[in-house]
């Protein structure tokens, strides 16, 4: 009798409670998808590089399965409270009629299992369908080779998801007979007449707690902004977090105060229309719930961050992609102790017809040359700041000639120079190093090279480098002219740079050169480290660049839909109850002459105050957050951040909105009612 009974309520609250049982199919949904990626990676076709940042990825998104599983599990024990808070008289029925404490307990056993089997059940469902265009989505990404793909079922995806959704659910009912066994007779008759309590707040004093707020957040602002060099230690960051926890809760704790004062002192706007009943329940909602809307619009706000970040992080790699690997690839070696590239493969055999040669030469280096002397009084202010710097400015930099440094930037895409008899040109592009010169070559404008006093030509330090790398890293080489006189012992650096010839430039070759192969033809076991050629090839640069922006574009994602879904959940949830609790007052404007377009305006209006407010604040924190994120990852393309910022925005406009709009939908009928 009991389990038919619970039927029977689930069949009269899955109208009302659609979000409830859509957000937890949902959730397994989207666990199940990303938990799932590596089944159909196994089958996909690339490099090694690749497939090491696949499974990278994978270890990384079953780390963040736990931080997932939390969340949604938060959001799951919300929404059974709510929805048991709502049939506290029903259970009093249940007990005036005879029904034992126990007895309701197992009859909430029993929905909530067929709950959590009906939504694990149509998650996983849908999960195992859309999983099979995550993997053509992760192949896209990674471009891989999908003519192995099958429809497959990741029956780990399944027992993991089942084992986490059966924890949480188990808490659930836990909850669940806690309440009911505590609840007494008077309290669940009159549970519907008992609205949440809504504190009248000092408008005065809401002034000013919304003035510290601002100060607070503005503070934070500008420290991880502006002041970001005076943030040298975790306690400062922290402090600055801290700062923006407790500024978002006092804003949310005392805007609806402050707000609805200021707007009163407008009675032309005030009283126009259903402007004070709107703000008046707008503020009410507002106001019992600042602590949730604080978690809200930090999710939020973390969502818009992760997501434009990696998005944006992604677009710059793929645009720097020809920048760092304009060939195929780039050889180089340490003369002092060996041969040169070109003799070394020769030796070893290596085929020469497979490389299109594009560049050699040899570099050089003197003692006369540190980056110490070349930055002169400005790298002594330095030492003076920084002790432990002294090391690394007395190095000495490496001098290429000045046709070496044309015929590479040939093959690079770089910009030629142009040097005077006696002149000579800095050339870096590692961010610090870079800034470093710019104000050492302010400070001194010669060097020494082999007993010649050389000029600077121009203070502007060339962007360019030797060795193709995943990231800008040359941290200083010096153009000199070509009639300097350098010997044997000045030599150091042997440098080639080439494309694969037609006949070579096969899948198996790139392979060859990128997975060992050619390291273990040239650096046979044995060889020192300073004496071993070190090879970086186009492929393996753009492999790594793929691979890293992608398993950051999933975390990302994976993140992000479940921080919306849960934020857009629990807002949704908590504006069904206000306006079941609300619907007299509906009545009471009914009675009133208010027609029923007139209801429905107030009542969108009041909605998106509601769903607004915390948008609006984490699009706030977004706008300083994302300079944040870009220092950190080095973005600086606005291109690339204002096209991540369309996607970001696109996504949880989807998501937020149509929770927006289902809760509208339903409120609506409620009020119509």
């Amino acid at each position: 009798m009991l389990f038919s009974l619970s039927l029977k309520n689930l069949k009269k609250s899955i109208r009302d409670y659609s979000i409830y049982f859509f957000t937890l199919i949902l959730g397994v949904c989207i666990f199940y998808v990303f938990n799932a990626i590596h089944t159909q990676s196994a089958m996909m076709e690339v490099s090694k590089t690749k497939s090491e940042m696949i499974d990278t990825m994978i270890r990384a998104l079953s780390a963040m399965s736990v931080v997932v599983s939390c969340v949604l599990g938060f959001l799951i024990v919300y929404a059974s409270r709510f929805l048991i808070r709502k049939r506290k008289k029903e259970f009093a029925v249940y007990i005036t009629l005879g029904m034992r404490k126990g007895e309701i307990a197992r009859l909430l056993l029993a929905e909530t299992a067929v709950i959590g089997l009906f939504s694990l059940g149509a998650g996983l469902v849908l999960g195992i369908v859309l999983s099979q265009f995550m993997s053509l989505l992760v192949a896209n990404i990674f471009q891989a080779d999908m003519s192995r793909f099958v429809f497959v079922v990741s029956g780990e995806a399944v027992v993991k998801t089942a084992c986490y959704y059966v924890i949480i659910y188990v808490v659930v009912i836990v909850m669940n007979t806690i309440v009911v066994i505590r609840s007494k007779l008077i309290d669940l008759l009159v549970a519907n007449q008992k609205k949440e309590k809504l504190r009248l707040k000092n408008p005065f004093l809401c002034v000013l707690v919304f003035a510290a707020a601002c100060v607070m957040l503005g503070y934070a602002y500008y420290n991880v902004t502006a002041n970001q060099e005076a943030m040298a230690t975790e306690a400062d960051v922290l402090l600055q977090i801290v700062l923006g926890i407790v500024g978002t809760f006092l804003v949310f704790w005392s805007v609806a105060g402050f707000v609805l004062n200021l707007v009163k002192k407008l009675p032309g706007v005030y009283y126009r229309g259903m402007n004070s009943f709107v703000l008046s329940e707008a503020g009410s909602q507002v106001n019992t719930s600042a602590a949730a809307g604080t978690v809200i619009c930090l999710l939020l706000f973390a969502t818009i961050c992760i997501l434009s970040s990696a998005f944006a992080l992604k677009g710059y790699k793929e645009g720097q992609l020809d920048r760092q690997a304009p060939v195929d690839v780039c050889m180089n070696t340490n003369v002092m102790y060996g041969q040169p590239v070109r003799e070394r493969l020769e030796e070893c055999g290596f085929a020469a017809e497979a490389l299109d040669l594009k560049a050699e030469f040899l570099t050089y280096r003197a003692d006369t040359v540190t980056r110490r002397s070349v930055m002169g009084s400005y790298a002594e202010e330095y030492i003076k700041n920084d002790p432990t710097m002294e090391p690394w400015l007395n190095e000495e930099l490496e001098l290429v000639r000045e046709s070496d440094y044309n015929d590479l930037a040939l093959a690079y895409g770089f910009d030629p120079v142009s040097l005077g008899q006696n002149e000579y040109l800095v050339s870096a592009d590692y961010e610090t190093t870079v800034q470093q010169f710019t104000e050492g070559l302010k400070a001194n404008d010669t060097i020494e090279v082999c007993r010649r006093t050389l000029t600077l030509a121009d203070q502007k330090v060339q962007d360019s480098y030797l060795v193709m790398s995943y990231s800008p890293m040359n941290m200083g080489v010096v153009i000199v002219p070509d009639d300097i006189p350098f010997t044997e012992e000045n030599e150091w650096g042997s440098y080639l740079a080439a494309d694969y010839t037609a006949e070579y430039d096969t899948r198996e070759f790139r392979a060859y050169m990128d997975d060992g192969g050619f390291d273990e033809l040239v650096n046979p076991q044995g060889v020192m480290e300073d004496d071993a050629v070190f090879l970086t090839t186009r492929s393996k640069i753009s492999d790594d660049s793929i691979g890293s922006s992608g398993m950051v574009v999933f975390i990302a994602l994976y993140l992000g839909f479940v921080f919306v879904i849960s934020g857009a959940a629990i807002l949704a949830l908590k504006e069904m109850s206000d306006i079941i609790d609300s619907r007299e007052k509906y009545e009471v404007l009914r009675q009133l002459g208010a027609g029923e377009k007139v209801r429905n305006r107030a009542l969108l209006a009041q909605m998106s105050l509601f769903f607004g407010l915390p948008l609006l604040l984490a699009v706030i924190h977004s706008i300083f957050g994302i300079q944040v994120c870009r220092s950190m990852l080095n973005i600086y393309h606005s291109d690339r951040i204002f096209s991540s910022l369309i996607v970001t925005a696109v996504l949880i406009v989807g998501l937020y909105g149509g929770y927006f709009l289902v809760s509208h939908l339903f409120c609506r009928r409620v009020i119509r009612e």
